[in-house]
């Protein structure tokens, strides 16, 4: 497996790292303005703009990019700069290590939403149930009970209902698990994985997905499914992960870096405050090349919003909360970034 750290301000040169069949996924990513590509004598190169994520292809190469945070002097490198602010963005722990890309963060928040929800406990529903038994139970079906036990006496063909929490909410959850702990390398997300299969140990797969997709209700009792109901929608119907392995995928995870360091500055500046509620928000796109869905980008839409009690108001402006922040900082040099800087300066204190 190759990893390849990129920055903001780097070059990746193909014909040194990739080659190309990549090309789909850069063409899908040019066209969302978030990668540059320039010729020279040396190649066609690419460059990052505006964007952190996690590129990976299906030959084991890995592409991860950085922000460019020049303020900040750290020997754990842009990597864990980007890590440390979803980490805090998103209010994850990190008792366990962080995770190594933008791709295995998101199957760590799915897994924490997934996680709440067993804590909470998973909805059940009646069944209708038919079939050929030993005891009676509900009514009996006469029809097939004359056809079938004309002979077997000791039998009784009914049909009742059951409670159980065989649905489409929860096979959807499972067959999510279970094809995420087929594609994750993360060894905390692939152990966290295996545990909440076993939770589930007693609801089957999905058969079909988007049968299952269709059929999901969403009503006042089941709000605390909606968090993870939007990452199997998003992971199996949007990228089609369904029966994939790592071996014969190619995806991409990609966020604007202004929405992370905006999300960073708002929650390290709001950190100490009790008169407001700091709340993050994310949507996602998946985009794919034609109706292939071997090669997939999801482009992460992150956006907070600080409700001030006191003053009864929404806050959207971080550079706001910044200045009023408990123990206030000087706004550092802000070298055409302002926000880049200010998520620098709360950085430098938290990696230094």
């Amino acid at each position: 497996m190759t990893l390849i750290q990129l920055k903001e301000s780097d070059r990746l040169y193909m014909n040194e790292a990739c080659g190309k069949e990549y090309t789909k996924m850069v063409e899908l990513l040019e066209d969302k303005d978030y990668l540059v590509l320039d010729k020279s004598a040396r190649g066609v190169c690419m460059q990052a703009r505006g964007c952190v994520g996690f590129l990976s292809f299906y030959d084991g190469t890995r592409v991860n990019l950085l922000p460019n945070v020049s303020e900040v002097r750290s020997d754990d490198g842009s990597a864990n700069m980007l890590m440390e602010m979803l980490y805090s963005i998103f209010g994850i722990g990190t008792r366990n290590g962080m995770t190594e890309n933008l791709f295995e963060f998101f199957i760590k928040v799915f897994a924490d939403s997934v996680s709440r929800l067993i804590r909470c406990g998973l909805r059940s529903k009646y069944h209708l149930v038919s079939g050929n038994e030993k005891a009676f139970k509900g009514r009996i079906v006469f029809n097939e009970h004359i056809r079938q036990n004309f002979i077997h006496k000791e039998r009784i063909y009914v049909e009742y209902e059951t409670y159980s929490q065989n649905r489409p909410e929860n096979r959807l959850i499972k067959t999510t698990l279970e094809t995420l702990s087929r594609i994750s390398t993360d060894s905390s997300n692939l152990k966290r994985l295996k545990t909440l299969v076993m939770e589930m140990e007693e609801i089957p797969m999905s058969v079909d997905v988007d049968r299952d997709l269709s059929m999901v209700i969403v009503d006042r009792n089941m709000v605390d499914y909606i968090p993870s109901l939007f990452w199997c929608n998003l992971f199996l119907k949007g990228m089609g992960l369904a029966g994939a392995s790592r071996d014969n995928l190619s995806y991409a995870m990609i966020i604007d870096t202004q929405s992370v360091y905006s999300a960073y500055v708002a929650k390290m500046s709001t950190n100490e405050r009790i008169d407001g509620m700091y709340q993050v928000k994310y949507n996602a796109e998946v985009i794919n090349k034609g109706d292939s869905k071997d090669t997939s980008v999801i482009l992460v839409d992150l956006s907070w919003n600080f409700y001030d009690r006191e003053k009864d108001r929404n806050i959207n402006d971080a550079e706001l909360l910044y200045v009023s922040a408990p123990g206030y900082r000087a706004i550092p040099a802000a070298n055409n970034n302002r926000l880049r800087s200010m998520a620098g300066s709360y950085l430098s204190d938290v990696l230094a």
